[in-house]
């Protein structure tokens, strides 16, 4: 008798503990802000980046040379985007030994916008920004222009060269 009611007892908490529910699983919005920012990167040597905010993914790490990445987010406030180009290989004392290269994205109550461009952020060495010494230069290359506020999806590619260019 005993053995019985001590099985019952278990058999109950078993059946209790092990209730199959199913649970409700409820879709998540997001915020209509989305921005991307494909950096493709045809230098010679990795290059770090990173995003104040990720809609998916890590928020940095590393693009490899000849490597592509795509950079999303749909943050409402401000979303900062930097990638960081190195010197060519060929460069032998680089000056700076790398650059800066910084978007700003954001959501203005009714639309996605570009805050600040590159050219905005003062990214450099470029050929048209770059500080006294520099020996190299990262170039970019755009899809649509960078400088419309509303082109908040867009592809970026690097490239990098020795400074000033020889004629």
């Amino acid at each position: 008798m005993k053995k019985s009611i001590l099985l019952l007892v278990v058999s109950m908490f078993l059946f209790v503990g092990c209730k199959n529910e199913v649970k409700k699983v409820e879709k998540v919005e997001t915020s209509p802000a989305k921005f991307t920012l494909t950096v493709i990167n045809n230098t010679d040597s990795d290059m770090k980046w990173e995003q104040s905010w990720a809609m998916t993914g890590p928020d940095s790490g590393v693009v490899a040379a000849g490597d592509t990445v795509e950079l999303s987010s749909n943050e409402v406030d401000s979303d900062r985007i930097n990638v960081y180009p190195v010197p060519p290989k060929s460069v032998a004392k680089p000056n700076p030994a790398s650059g800066n290269f910084g978007m700003q994205y954001g959501w203005d109550g009714h639309i996605a916008r570009i805050y600040c461009d590159n050219i905005c952020n003062a990214g450099r060495p470029t050929p048209t920004v770059q500080d006294p010494g520099t020996n190299w230069v990262y170039v970019t290359k755009w899809l649509k222009d960078p400088s419309i506020q509303t082109n908040t999806t867009n592809t970026v590619t690097f490239t990098t060269e020795a400074w000033p260019k020889e004629d």
